[in-house]
């Protein structure tokens, strides 16, 4: 559960690698700490507990601690444009091309590789100060089969989909935030089950170029942290801005615009179809949570909706579409099948099973799906609905994750969030997810603020062998 915000002094006596990344970007350009400061009792940190949680693909201390000098030789107070990411060390998802480190994308065909250059969202934060502190563990291809994360509460429990490093470097302080991507659900659910904040913006407000390609109308980037704040940090230094990007700045202020500040917020419970899959005690938990905000939060108006019909056919949809883009864009790793994982093969035949014609008509109806959102949320400024279906589950458990709502709303390119709410009868995390109109990300962030205005603790794992 969250602590409270702290005070800039509070935050100047805490040790580094518990900083939020607004706390921390703010101290490094005051002067008040240096980047290699901060980067030193993350790496610190990382020794300390990585053994047991395996989330980092990559990290070179003495190549993280040269980036760190280089920052620390800078003008922050003339640096242009503004060092909105000052210092932040910075945990990148490893689908994301970087210059100076190797890209493996969760495979072993892909070892070793260096793509020689940067993605675009990576060049963006190095260029508002950011240090890419290393590569975060992904599932092969960000897909289906897991990577070595484990999940820092249990190593019993799933950790989640393919952002998992991202999300276990993040809760246990070996960085204050990380890069990652959702095609599915492969931001909100590693959050959900670890207890941390995961944020997903509308598609195409952040550039993708030189990321890993799943799906064309599905690959989103994101990022998790640990608070609110640093979310809407990120949002504002790693989005696109500017007249290039008409879509994009009319969408956000044509939503925004939507959001009159001086009426009640009204908030949507939304039962989608996949509500009967989730456990009881979520679904509980979940309900009385929605019910009590009016009574908590002044200004803030509930109401119940059932959304089972509108999007009765999400999941169908999304799988013609992500299957049938998997296998055509993995022909060549596909070409030696033995090196892929067997749900890899299974999902990609099931893509070249698809005909163009069903494609073509899901791809229609796809577009369908995210203007159905639109006429669904009217009335309402965002939906609160479940994460996931509860806790993560046992890795032993034979009926493997139930199907959650996550990937409803990626289809419909909408803005989704991870608040970390609540604890199971096994005392496990899962959480509340916000979804807002695509170009809604400041409205949800606004709403997510008053919801959850504090930060997640810094958690050590039971299994690390020194307390950091």
């Amino acid at each position: 559960m969250p602590d409270g915000m702290r005070t800039e002094t509070t935050a100047m006596s805490a040790a580094p690698h518990t900083l939020t990344a607004t706390e921390g970007t703010a101290l490094v350009r005051a002067g008040k700490m240096s980047a290699l400061e901060w980067l030193d009792d993350c790496l610190a940190r990382t020794r300390a507990v990585n053994g047991p949680v395996h989330a980092w693909q990559y990290l070179d201390e003495e190549q993280a601690r040269a980036g760190a000098r280089t920052l620390d030789r800078r003008d922050w107070a003339g640096w242009t444009p503004e060092p909105l990411l000052a210092g932040l060390p910075l945990g990148v998802k490893d689908v994301f091309n970087t210059e100076d480190m190797p890209t493996a994308m969760g495979s072993d065909l892909w070892h070793g590789f260096t793509p020689g250059n940067d993605a675009r969202v990576v060049s963006r934060a190095r260029l508002l100060g950011a240090l890419m502190m290393g590569k975060t563990v992904t599932a092969e291809f960000a897909t289906h089969a897991p990577g070595l994360t484990t999940n820092p509460h249990s190593a019993d429990h799933i950790a989640g989909t393919s952002s998992t490093g991202s999300a276990a470097a993040v809760l246990c302080g070996m960085a204050p935030a990380a890069l990652g991507t959702q095609t599915a659900g492969s931001i909100i659910r590693p959050s959900s089950y670890l207890g941390v904040v995961g944020f997903k913006p509308s598609f195409g407000t952040v550039p993708r170029t030189g990321v890993l390609k799943t799906a064309d109308t599905l690959d989103t980037i994101g990022w998790i942290t640990r608070s609110v704040a640093d979310a809407r940090l990120l949002l504002d230094a790693l989005r696109v801005h500017g007249k290039n990007y008409p879509n994009v700045e009319r969408g956000l202020s044509r939503i925004a615009a939507k959001r009159n500040g001086n009426r009640p917020w009204r908030v949507g419970l939304a039962l989608p179809p996949t509500w009967d899959h989730a456990a009881p005690y979520a679904r509980e938990a979940l309900t009385a949570y929605a019910n009590d905000l009016t009574r908590r939060h002044n200004g803030i108006e509930v109401v119940e909706m059932d959304v089972r019909a509108p999007f009765a056919e999400a999941h169908d949809l999304h799988r013609i579409i992500y299957h049938k883009q998997l296998a055509y864009y993995f022909k060549k790793e596909l070409a030696k099948p033995d090196t892929v994982s067997p749900i890899f093969r299974a999902v990609t035949d099931d893509g070249n099973s698809i005909t163009t014609e069903e494609y073509l008509a899901a791809l229609k109806r796809q577009t369908a799906l995210e203007h159905r959102l639109d006429a669904v949320m009217a009335d309402v400024d965002v939906l609160i609905t479940l994460s996931v279906c509860g806790e993560p589950p046992r890795w032993d458990d034979e009926r493997g994750e139930p199907a959650d709502s996550c990937l409803i709303w990626t289809l419909c390119g909408a803005p989704s969030m991870n608040l970390p709410l609540f604890t199971g009868p096994q005392g496990l995390p899962f959480g509340a997810q916000l979804v807002a109109p695509r170009y809604g990300d400041y409205t949800l962030l606004e709403l997510a603020e008053i919801l959850f205005p504090g930060t997640v603790p810094v958690f050590t794992p039971a299994e690390a062998p020194v307390s950091a």
